[in-house]
């Protein structure tokens, strides 16, 4: 039950994504985070509330819809109001806010009954739609809406009037005028769309460092890999905290580090965990302390963590404003379908092949990621999101044309 419960809530958070895209460029930003919230609400009701398994799958599926289409939304109304200076920060603000929630969840539920669980996310839930109410929307989807004066004034209210915030502005203003008389699928054919998309689909492979299946099948992965050495639950916690600690550093520094590097250099320590892992358990009998496994699985954890939540914050900065919903809804989406697959064949590989082997699948996978991701992942810390978009495309150039 366990894993279709977890096939199930990541499948529905793939069909969340691509919603996600639409919704967010059709409402806006604001009205798309009332919209997830509700959603979410209902879902925690419908699990509180369920007598057999099915109306328990069917409130995780629309749970997942909500959390699979969040993640994108929240991270692009956050680029998009963050000046360039700060935003290396904000865009790790999220993985924070799920970090915590993780650790609540996950302690709360060697306490407290699923069903109490379920009416304590619910109320929570509810919250957020009265805050979301006091949300003021998105000053660039304004814009990009052609509603010219009320997203200059938001934009004001977020920036303020320095110089760089009015160069920005006026660059923006200039792109939206440009882009009035283009139609939309001149915009979806055009290199400044395809090539963030390439570059988002090689960023969703990171989900095979397999930090996240390690989330969703802890316990069991605790168990097995450690034949009963370890208290699962004390473990499980332990790692939690763990992330949530390398967010924060990643939090602390990432406005000092060149994102890319950063990026780039967690993902090569990523692998080397990944591989020392695989020699551990193939020398398990000669090396089998208690303290060396823990280190090698924190290590694993520590920098499979700062993969993923690196890797999401370049998705919003990667496609131009009129596009960036649906492109950022598509990124997710393929981020949760890959993460679909691992936690699908992960049980597989481990009953028939061992830990081991699962193991070295991700290292593998990771080092030949890294590698394509070395040439054609972009530098963005510092630059405001229209340079970037500037940089990927030639003038009037779209894909029919090359």
């Amino acid at each position: 039950m366990a894993s279709w419960i977890a096939s199930i809530t990541v499948l529905s958070m793939v069909f969340g994504c691509v919603g996600a895209g639409y919704l967010i460029d059709y409402v806006g930003r604001k009205s798309g985070h009332m919209v997830l919230a509700v959603i979410s609400l209902i879902s925690w009701v419908i699990v509180a509330i369920a007598t057999n398994n099915t109306y328990m799958l069917i409130g995780r599926f629309i749970a997942g819809l909500s959390v699979g289409a969040s993640r994108p939304i929240s991270l692009v109304y956050i680029g998009e109001i963050t000046d360039p200076k700060y935003r290396s920060l904000t865009l790790v603000a999220p993985s924070i806010s799920m970090s915590v929630g993780v650790i609540t969840s996950h302690f709360l539920g060697g306490y407290v009954s699923w069903r109490h669980c379920c009416y304590i996310y619910g109320t929570l839930n509810a919250s957020c739609v009265i805050l979301f109410l006091f949300l003021k929307e998105s000053p660039l989807w304004l814009i990009s809406k052609g509603k010219i004066d009320e997203g200059t004034q938001a934009y004001k209210w977020f920036r303020g009037q320095d110089i760089d915030s009015e160069k920005e502005l006026q660059l923006v203003l200039m792109r939206q005028n440009e882009k009035s008389n283009q139609y939309f699928y001149k915009d979806i054919m055009s290199l400044s769309f395809f090539k963030p998309l390439l570059i988002v689909l090689l960023l969703s492979f990171v989900q095979f460092s397999g930090v996240n299946v390690f989330s969703f099948y802890a316990q069991e992965m605790i168990e097995d890999t450690f034949k009963g050495s370890i208290d699962p639950f004390i473990f499980m916690i332990g790692i939690d905290i763990v992330r949530f600690v390398i967010i924060v550093l990643i939090f602390a520094f990432n406005k000092y580090i060149p994102r890319k590097i950063f990026f780039l250099t967690s993902n090569f320590c990523c692998a080397i965990s990944l591989f020392i892992l695989v020699a551990y358990l193939l020398n398990i009998e000669r090396f089998g302390s208690v303290g060396l496994s823990i280190t090698i699985t924190v290590l694993f954890i520590a920098f499979g963590g700062s993969v993923v939540t690196l890797g999401w914050a370049f998705v919003p900065e990667l496609f131009s404003a009129n596009l960036r919903g649906l492109g950022s809804g598509i990124a997710a989406a393929m981020s949760y379908l890959v993460l679909f697959v691992c936690v699908k064949i992960s049980p597989g590989v481990v009953a028939t092949y061992g830990n081991a082997a699962m193991y070295a699948t991700y290292g593998v996978v990771t080092v030949i990621n890294n590698v394509i991701l070395c040439f054609v992942l972009p530098e963005t810390s510092g630059r405001t999101l229209q340079e970037i978009e500037d940089s990927y495309k030639k003038s009037g150039t779209t894909v029919s044309s090359l």
